[in-house]
């Protein structure tokens, strides 16, 4: 559409496409996250959803899980949710102290920054199916109605104080 073909200063016309992309010494363009995955926090850090996500995952007991953050605030939040499969299939139920202490301490293996590393983790036995609209055929997040559904009064969110 004509707002992906915006006209800059230097009167150039770009197509924003919505991916973060880095130049490689060859000229090739490699696409390497999507814009609307980075939040960037009170402190001015960059948050890439996706890749904590990613890493969150490699903990026990985290199958499913969705990361929260927010401009006005210098840290994010996450959400794990109950697998298709049900608790068994990760070993059980994770209780939510222990898993923000294994979070942090897989993250800070993996390299992450502090502020990349949820400092409150909630666990939900909601299951995120495709027919709830909390996931995609292809078991993407959806991330607007994961929040809405989260951001209720009373919900996670709040329980986290950190309600959008």
């Amino acid at each position: 559409t004509a707002e992906d073909f915006r006209k800059h200063a230097d009167g150039k016309i770009w197509f924003h496409t919505g991916d973060v992309a880095v130049m490689e010494k060859d000229g090739a363009l490699r696409i390497i996250d999507r814009k609307k995955d980075l939040i960037k926090l009170a402190g001015g850090e960059f948050v890439a959803l996706g890749k904590v996500e990613a890493c969150l995952k490699q903990v026990q007991g985290i199958a499913c899980v969705c990361v929260f953050a927010k401009s006005d605030m210098n840290y994010c939040v996450a959400i794990v949710s109950q697998p298709e499969k049900g608790w068994g299939s990760v070993g059980g139920r994770p209780d939510e102290a222990v898993l923000v202490a294994d979070a942090t301490k897989k993250l800070r293996e993996v390299g992450l920054s502090r502020f990349e590393i949820p400092t409150k983790i909630k666990v939900d036995d909601t299951i995120w199916t495709p027919e709830s609209g909390l996931v995609t055929a292809s078991l993407k997040l959806q991330r607007n109605p994961l929040r809405a559904f989260y951001n209720q009064p009373g919900g996670l969110l709040e329980q986290m104080e950190y309600k959008f």
